[in-house]
């Protein structure tokens, strides 16, 4: 059975794995055994942590098990760039005109930016790309229940990262156009001194002037706002959602940024709220759903066999057990996506 539970301090060694096998780009997943560490324990303090008023710098972090083994990883940042500013780069479009010479040329500029700064981020997302497709949906679609049942602790937006081109050897076209240029740093060096350092040698380094992208060579041109191979499959959850790619780029590797409103995302509107009834025996129109509990510490979701019957969610004690609910506990359901 696939299960989403809140991170403990006892699944580093699996996540530590999980973070090298998701390999360069994953920023939001670093493989780096004392950040790691330090996620863990800020995300077990963000579950305990009362709602407040306002997001602030409170980080959840998730693991998927199947039958016990943890297979994938995924985060929410309930306030991008809390601390500190989260740059991206703004696409834009400028236009020089001269009436006398009968010139009007469009250009398209990249900008850089903090304004998806204090949005709720989905981040750190990784599963075992062996497993079957469900797996990988339960995981992604277990954090928007998440929020759907502690709604107070997050705002309107979120935002999620994709990851942008770049070969085996960890060559970004997109950084080595722009920030190799004011880096003197290839796209492995950067990626690590942005997990191990504070973000603000962006704003030091990084031009502050527009980025006349007909100046960028054909191959940093046409990686803006391209997504790698491995993250098309988390991309595509995320768009059947209701997720868009917006005007916003990662500013390392010029992967697309999508946005979207929490509220409207379907997850999130679609799921229903039933009392429970533990049965050995489910009634004969049961099917397979995702299913998350009520609470915040103590949070689990899982994709079991639901039957709903006069306003009442029917599910087997082996599902109960996985969710920690009894009869009488209510649940959150929403059925799985097309392929």
């Amino acid at each position: 059975m696939f299960t989403v539970r809140p991170v403990r301090t006892a699944d580093l060694p699996a996540v530590e794995r999980l973070a090298e096998a998701s390999g360069i780009g994953v920023t939001s997943l670093p493989n780096n055994r004392e950040k790691l560490f330090e996620r863990i324990q800020q995300s077990i303090q963000g579950f305990e942590h009362e709602a407040t008023a306002e997001a602030g710098s409170e980080y959840y972090m998730f693991v998927l098990e199947n039958d016990g083994e943890v297979v994938g990883t995924a985060s929410i940042s309930a306030s991008a760039g809390f601390d500190e500013p989260f740059y991206s780069y703004r696409s834009e479009t400028f236009v020089h005109a001269s009436r006398n010479l009968k010139v009007n040329n469009r250009v398209h500029v990249l900008n850089i930016c903090h304004d998806l700064t204090g949005m709720v981020q989905l981040c750190g997302f990784y599963v075992d790309p062996a497993l079957e497709p469900v797996a990988g949906e339960l995981l992604s679609r277990a954090r928007l229940l998440f929020m759907a049942g502690a709604r107070e602790r997050f705002g309107r937006r979120v935002i999620a990262e994709m990851q942008g081109i770049h070969d085996d050897a960890g060559q970004s076209p997109f950084w080595n156009a722009i920030g190799r240029r004011f880096f003197n740093m290839d796209f492995v060096q950067v990626e690590q001194a942005f997990v191990s350092h504070s973000k603000t040698f962006i704003a030091e380094l990084m031009p502050s002037y527009p980025i006349y992208v007909p100046l960028l060579d054909d191959e940093a041109q046409n990686a803006i706002g391209q997504i790698h191979p491995n993250f098309e499959r988390p991309c595509q959850l995320l768009t059947r959602e209701g997720f868009e790619a917006d005007n916003y780029l990662d500013i390392f590797d010029g992967g697309a940024v999508l946005t979207a409103e929490l509220d409207r995302l379907k997850t999130v509107e679609d799921n229903r709220s039933y009392p429970v009834e533990v049965s050995a025996s489910l009634p004969s129109q049961a099917s397979l759903y995702f299913v998350a509990n009520h609470r915040v510490d103590g949070f689990a979701a899982a994709a079991v066999r639901v039957a709903v019957v006069d306003g009442v969610a029917f599910i087997n004690p082996d599902a109960a057990k996985a969710l920690s609910v009894n009869s009488g506990d209510a649940v959150r359901v929403v059925g799985l996506q097309q392929a």
